[in-house]
């Protein structure tokens, strides 16, 4: 048999029979990851904190990661915090979203001249019972309860790998057989995507205050909210701002019942992804990643489908653990060339 074909046989096998285990055990091993990246953003963190002039290179290490962690658990309550107080307000006014949708529907038929048309009651009763705004956000806050219970999961894995970091570290050496081969190798890691998720986190904090001020200026609801789940979908690659821009404009078209205040809202929030995502992004990142946009979409598609919105949060930070991985062992360089934007 040719034994390239029984390496590529070998190799398909092998990536199936991965992704069925990635998909089955998701149950576990997603808490676990989000675990291991929060571990990764405490220290992104605390490095980004000991680069600050005057202020950072005196503080001691425990002292800084201190500080992160704090800064990691206080932006998880308010997110919580605000999902919780903001639950019951979201389903009062289901009702009032749902009457402005027909408004709206009403006008575009006239706009089209095809209100007098008979079966545009049809239509429009089909597609109201599809897009059912009280049942989307009830479905949705239904599963705040596994979601809070997962939020105490992950932190509690995180608290365990923030406190046997150092262990792990030394054992790793060990296992090595002494060699800091592989132990620089998972230095880099660590340190590229500590400080990309750092920077993310970072990234996601700005956008989500200057997203609250224009959504403050127009008046919408629940900015509050809106401003934090802006900040969690930057770290999805490319959807996320199309997601943080056209959620926010949909519910303001709702609010409001016309499209003026919608129109503002889109563009100042469109502004506001395209400063941070085009010029503060390259800017800090300065390109360090080298992933190729074809990769991160392709990343991004694959671990949606494993781990579903979970997936779609961890794909980049995989890929850049897995690029560093293949260009340390010159078996596998060609395979990070791949995965780079380098010609």
């Amino acid at each position: 048999m040719n034994q390239g074909l029984l390496k590529c046989t070998c190799a398909a096998v092998l990536v199936t029979l991965l992704a069925w285990g990635l998909y089955v055990g998701r149950p576990v091993l997603v808490p676990i990851a989000f675990a291991i990246i929060a571990t990764y953003v405490v220290f992104g963190l605390a490095n980004l904190l000991r680069r600050v002039p005057y202020l950072g290179a005196p503080l001691r290490d425990g002292l800084r990661h201190a500080i992160a962690a704090t800064l990691m658990l206080f932006t998880v309550y308010l997110s919580v915090d605000l999902l919780l107080s903001d639950r019951d307000r979201l389903m009062a006014v289901a009702p009032k979203y749902e009457a402005t949708l027909l408004v709206l529907l009403t006008k575009f038929a006239a706009l089209l001249h095809i209100e007098t048309e008979a079966n545009w009651a049809a239509i429009r009763r089909d597609l109201l019972a599809s897009v059912n705004v009280q049942a989307i956000m009830t479905a949705t806050l239904s599963s705040v309860s596994s979601l809070l219970a997962a939020i105490i999961v992950v932190l509690l894995y995180a608290t365990f790998f923030l406190i046997e970091h150092a262990k792990y570290r030394r054992k790793l050496v060990k296992f090595a057989g002494g060699s800091t081969r592989i132990v620089s190798i998972i230095d880099e890691i660590n340190s590229k995507i500590g400080i990309y998720l750092a920077m993310k986190a970072l990234l996601g904090a700005i956008l989500g205050i200057v997203s609250w001020i224009c959504m403050r200026l127009v008046g919408l609801e629940f900015a509050e909210l809106w401003a934090v789940l802006i900040g969690l979908l930057n770290f999805i690659p490319y959807a996320g701002s199309w997601i943080s821009v056209a959620v926010p404009t949909l519910l303001a078209a709702l609010q409001f019942g016309q499209w003026n205040a919608a129109l503002v809202l889109f563009m100042s929030l469109t502004l506001a992804n395209f400063v941070v995502g085009h010029l503060l992004d390259p800017w800090l990142m300065g390109g360090s990643l080298n992933l190729s946009p074809a990769i991160i979409l392709i990343s991004l598609a694959v671990w949606s489908s494993i781990w579903g919105i979970a997936g779609a949060f961890l794909a980049v930070p995989i890929t850049v653990g897995l690029v560093i991985a293949f260009s340390a062992f010159e078996s596998t360089r060609r395979f990070a060339v791949l995965l780079t934007n380098d010609d």
